[in-house]
């Protein structure tokens, strides 16, 4: 199957897309980032996500650099009839944004994502599009949170279970509210650069995947982490 992933330099997405590569039920991933991968960012097998010349680094990995994701361009519409999940891992913190910024930076760009996949085509009653988005411990549904964080991710989260409830099950929703995740003790670089997220990417992975159909669509924390002790892998 082939997958969407966005946010793959932060917690979420690069420990999604270390786990999709080294699942071979993944044939292709296909990142869409605001800038180039960084280089000290280490794949499965030792290799770097980027090259000095911007040449591939991983036979099943594309990736798709775009300033802004509140439109897309011709390239990333052209990708998106083929794909079959989407980890929508791209986020940042709510510290010194206004409301309007970090509203336009869960709500506005994931509003777009789902608009183009709707024109798309994606997904079909028979072989639902799964849609994981990686939200937050504490987002709240009422949307009335004095929290700033809490009440756009609750919006957020509501937009995408309308969005799939109107689908006509053409389109499955998971939505993960991780707390902390302890950093990667198998890439040494990832404690310099952030925390780590191997957990958290691989439960994401295994929803794209459809491991968790059934369940949800709302993941708690702990939820998700008995779930993988659950688990042989």
């Amino acid at each position: 199957m082939r997958v969407l992933l966005t946010g793959a330099t932060g917690v979420a997405g690069l420990g999604a897309l270390r786990v999709l590569l080294q699942d071979e039920s993944f044939t292709h991933v296909t990142t869409l980032t605001r800038r180039r991968l960084p280089s000290w960012i280490e794949l499965p097998g030792g290799t770097k996500a980027s090259s000095p010349d911007s040449s591939p680094t991983h036979p099943r990995l594309t990736t798709l650099t775009q300033p802004t994701f509140a439109e897309y361009s011709s390239d990333i519409r052209s990708v998106l009839p083929g794909q079959d999940a989407c980890i929508w891992a791209l986020g940042s913190s709510s510290s010194g944004k206004s409301e309007e910024e970090y509203t336009e930076l869960i709500i506005g760009y994931l509003k777009t994502v789902l608009d183009a996949l709707k024109e798309a085509g994606v997904g079909t009653e028979e072989k639902p599009f799964r849609f994981v988005f990686v939200s937050g411990d504490g987002a709240d549904s009422s949307e009335k949170s004095m929290i700033l964080f809490a009440r756009v991710k609750g919006k957020a989260e509501n937009m995408l279970l309308k969005f799939a409830e109107e689908s006509g099950g053409h389109f499955k929703p998971f939505i993960l509210r991780p707390a902390y995740f302890f950093p990667s003790r198998k890439y040494p670089q990832d404690e310099l650069h952030q925390r780590g997220g191997e957990d958290l990417g691989r439960f994401a992975a295994e929803a794209a995947k459809g491991t968790w159909d059934g369940k949800g669509p709302i993941f708690e924390n702990q939820e998700m982490k008995r779930l993988l002790r659950e688990m042989k892998f």
